[in-house]
């Protein structure tokens, strides 16, 4: 049974020299047809045209423009100096208290304050880009971070990471952090 069904899945009847292309030797060519265009679909090609140039999101003319170049540069130097005193890990409550929401702060006191190692961290470089932010009153920043790791004062490795760091304008037009996190 099995040597008849290996047979019949080897041989199908047909001439081993047939390629099972019917007419091979007859090949034909047709010249591709171009339907002609109406007016309204030429002109609704014309309005939905793709901008020519940067199409991403100036969020640094946006922010400049709804909070002032003060303020921003206000906010992205915030940004900087608190990437830079979290990833030190910095005990310094009363500089946290100036520049920290409530609900911030509290994250401060359970991550800052307990460190996990006995490494610390000297930090490179921060590279500060705005970003879409979640409320009125906000403004948002991706930080690309690069720290070196130091135990015993030498350098152990180097580490970077990209951090969002959401700061918010009070009544008073200071900015204060309101949200830090690992993207």
């Amino acid at each position: 049974m099995l040597g008849f069904m290996i047979k019949m899945f080897f041989y199908d009847g047909k001439n081993k020299d047939d390629t099972g292309f019917e007419g091979e030797n007859e090949y034909s060519y047709t010249e591709p047809v171009e339907e002609e265009r109406t007016d309204s679909e030429t002109e609704t090609d014309k309005d939905q045209q793709i901008p020519v140039g940067n199409t991403e999101i100036d969020y640094d003319a946006e922010y400049g423009a709804k909070f002032g170049e003060d303020k921003v540069q206000a906010a992205e130097k915030l940004a900087e100096k608190v990437m830079q005193a979290w990833l030190e890990n910095n005990t310094d409550m009363e500089m946290w208290k100036e520049i920290s929401t409530a609900p911030f702060l509290i994250v401060v006191q359970n991550e800052v304050m307990a460190p996990k190692d006995q490494l610390t961290r000297k930090v490179q470089s921060l590279d500060v880009s705005p970003t879409k932010a979640s409320g009125d009153q906000d403004i948002q920043f991706m930080v690309y971070a690069t720290w070196d790791v130091l135990s015993a004062g030498k350098k152990v490795r180097e580490q970077s990471n990209m951090y969002k760091i959401s700061l918010t304008l009070s009544e008073s037009g200071e900015w204060f952090v309101k949200e830090l996190s690992r993207v």
